[in-house]
């Protein structure tokens, strides 16, 4: 009985170095039969092909296509580099997900009609994404008439793009101008940071894309793209405001004299 048992073991023990030999055996002729070396040279043409494109999501397939075509030269080798393997897969896996972050950011984007007529009123230039950044961090108000968005003697906290409706602006009952569909309200105010010094007043219902100045601020300091858009078209928003708020103005004062 222990004699058969002990016989059993020595097969055994025979057995697991002929299943090596034949592992090995087998590798070898793999490499006989193809150069594992090709996988290596084709690995870091890819890495250069990498390194030359100027597009980040090319580059993240390229590296993604060369971590994988490494792994069998890796696996082949006599004994198998189970640690570069390792680290193989680990980048393969990185430039997958960042590989699916871009693809999924560059989708086309559908804006409603509303989000495209604000495109067209001030963001003309921008891409639809970018739009919708800017207009996520912002909320969307509905004035009714009579309201005021600006009030004399106090500074405002937010910015407003009209959308729709009309907007009164006075300086101690004197009527200034109206903004419509396109003009910024408390623009100068965003640039001056000081008191308001007139009273902006609802003469309809309005509709307004309203920013928080703070919020709106760190967004074009991270965005210079939109930054440059926003701050041409504050500069066209204030040289009308100038030139049709003293026109206005004159009239109004004309007026009050002779009356």
């Amino acid at each position: 009985m222990y004699e058969s048992a002990d016989a059993e073991e020595n097969c055994q023990n025979l057995q697991l170095p002929r299943e090596m030999a034949h592992l090995t055996l087998a590798r070898a002729v793999t490499m006989t039969l193809f150069d594992p070396n090709y996988f290596i040279h084709a690995a870091n043409v890819l890495l250069l092909l990498a390194y030359s494109v100027r597009d980040i999501l090319w580059l993240r397939l390229c590296a993604l296509a060369s971590s994988l075509i490494a792994i069998p030269y890796f696996a082949l080798q006599p004994k198998p580099l189970r640690a570069a393997i390792s680290w193989s897969v680990l980048f393969a896996a990185i430039n997958i997900f960042q590989s699916w972050r871009l693809l999924v950011e560059r989708r086309p984007v559908k804006l409603t009609p509303e989000e495209e007529y604000v495109r067209g009123l001030v963001f003309e230039d921008v891409p639809p994404r970018k739009v919708l950044q800017v207009l996520s961090i912002g909320s969307w108000v509905t004035t009714a008439m009579g309201e005021r968005l600006i009030e004399s003697g106090k500074c405002p906290e937010a910015i407003s793009l009209i959308v729709r409706g009309k907007v009164r602006v006075t300086r101690d009952g004197l009527v200034l101008g109206e903004l419509v569909a396109g003009n910024l309200v408390g623009s100068a105010l965003l640039l001056s940071g000081a008191p308001a010094d007139v009273d902006a007043a609802a003469v309809e219902p309005v509709r307004t894309m309203r920013w928080e100045i703070a919020t709106l601020q760190r967004y074009l300091a991270a965005n210079p793209d939109v930054r440059i858009t926003m701050q041409s078209h504050l500069a066209r928003d204030l040289a009308g405001k100038v030139v049709s708020f003293g026109e206005r103005g004159d009239q109004e004062l004309k007026r009050r004299n002779w009356g």
